[in-house]
């Protein structure tokens, strides 16, 4: 069995600033990998990582893990909820 994590930052892609909070953006995504793939387990994080010109950013994250759920259903699931958060990219781990 797999399991996929995605890793959601909750910066908007164009404003590059937090536009929900995350108990916000966590129903938000609740209610997607319900309907999508059966539900998951959401966390809270914080991400880091530096831009091209050197600039550090710390974010806030939504950890989430997937079990027992069909790939193209995690897919599916990542696509809406990057529309709905207005997110660039989704990093997916399968494990």
């Amino acid at each position: 069995m797999n399991k996929y994590t995605l890793y959601i930052g909750l910066n908007d892609k164009d404003t590059k600033r937090q536009q929900l909070d995350n108990l916000e953006a966590s129903k938000i995504v609740q209610n997607i990998l319900t309907e999508k793939t059966g539900g998951g387990t959401i966390y809270n994080a914080t991400g880091v990582y530096k831009h091209d010109d050197g600039t550090i950013i710390i974010e806030n994250t939504l950890r989430v893990e997937i079990v027992a759920a069909a790939l193209e259903a995690v897919r599916e699931a990542i696509e809406i909820i990057k529309a709905a958060l207005n997110q660039e990219s989704i990093i997916l781990q399968t494990t």
